[in-house]
């Protein structure tokens, strides 16, 4: 499914800002910050790049079947509601103008696929920006489910249909003159 979504992404652009990136990343950009986003076996990396003027204090993104969240230094992390978010009290150990900050998260893979949702940072200043359509683990479709299902009745289907043919054909007397 990753490789599948990846040839989509470098078809159709998927949200990204670099045609030169490798297949397993996307740069999202807004005005005042970046994300690159590399997927790399199951760990989805969020390089936050501050481009405003202040300190990036808080970051949040989608997940879905994560664990093992990591941010930088002394900052905290909330991981319920499928939000992946990360803050700091402590202006200081924010990412400052023009620095970049690193997170992750590890995907489990039960039911976990690539997806795309909005992430926010927030500055010292109280400023948010929004980036929209950042990859992210998200829940597998139960759809899948009706698909595949869907897939193995056609596939037996199909194979009855030639068994009996093939039965019959065995079985029709050959005309003699």
């Amino acid at each position: 499914m990753l490789a599948l979504c990846a040839i989509w992404s470098l078809a159709f652009g998927g949200g990204r800002e670099e045609a030169s990136a490798p297949a397993n990343q996307a740069e999202f950009k807004d005005g005042q910050a970046s994300i690159t986003v590399g997927i790399q076996s199951n760990v989805y990396t969020y390089k936050v790049k501050n481009s405003g003027s202040s300190a990036i204090v808080a970051f949040e993104v989608g997940q879905h079947a994560a664990y093992n969240f990591e941010t930088p230094e002394d900052w905290q992390i909330d991981s319920s509601g499928g939000r992946f978010r990360a803050w700091t009290e402590i202006p200081a150990k924010g990412i400052a103008p023009g620095q970049t900050g690193e997170f992750s998260m590890r995907v489990s893979s039960k039911g976990a696929i690539l997806g795309s949702a909005a992430a926010r940072v927030k500055f010292e200043s109280g400023q948010t920006a929004e980036l929209a359509d950042v990859w992210t683990p998200a829940a597998e479709p139960r759809s899948y489910i009706a698909l595949v299902a869907g897939g193995v009745l056609l596939i037996v289907l199909a194979h009855s249909a030639i068994i009996v043919a093939r039965d019959r054909r065995a079985q029709k007397p050959s005309a003699t003159a």
